[in-house]
């Protein structure tokens, strides 16, 4: 599985680089994965995502996948969540890595935005009620 790369780069006394590389348009992380990169508690991470998926604001079966494997003769199974939830998960968290993250998407949304505006695209949301989600064209 095709899963892309992200990580958060500090370093004291310069301006902090997140670099994200995507694959098919996507991302896959592990809760584990996400609080590394979040800076907090696995546990923190899974208190979110229970939130999350419990008042529907992203549909487990959607941005998840279970991936099953045998290590050593026994199954084992891990769990990947993909950029959006990360996304989700980054806006409930109050740590200095997920504001860094944070301002990432900011800042990639602007940079998208601006570039579809000096195209003379006209840019428009569509909202796709089969998938419940938002897409920009």
């Amino acid at each position: 599985m095709e899963r892309g790369n992200i990580k958060i780069n500090i370093e004291e006394g310069k301006t902090p680089v997140v670099e994200a590389t995507l694959t098919n348009n996507g991302l896959w992380l592990t809760v584990n994965e996400m609080a590394r990169l979040l800076g907090c508690f696995v546990q923190t991470v899974n208190a979110h995502l229970r939130s999350i998926f419990r008042e529907h604001l992203l549909w487990e079966t959607e941005c998840s996948v279970c991936h099953r494997y045998i290590a050593k003769g026994i199954e084992k199974q891990t769990v990947f969540y993909n950029l959006e939830v990360l996304i989700s998960v980054s806006y409930r968290i109050a740590t200095f890595e997920a504001g860094i993250f944070r301002q990432f998407v900011h800042s990639a949304l602007r940079e998208n935005l601006k570039k579809k505006k000096t195209s003379g695209a006209k840019i428009v949301w569509k909202y796709l009620p089969v998938q419940s989600r938002y897409w920009l064209n």
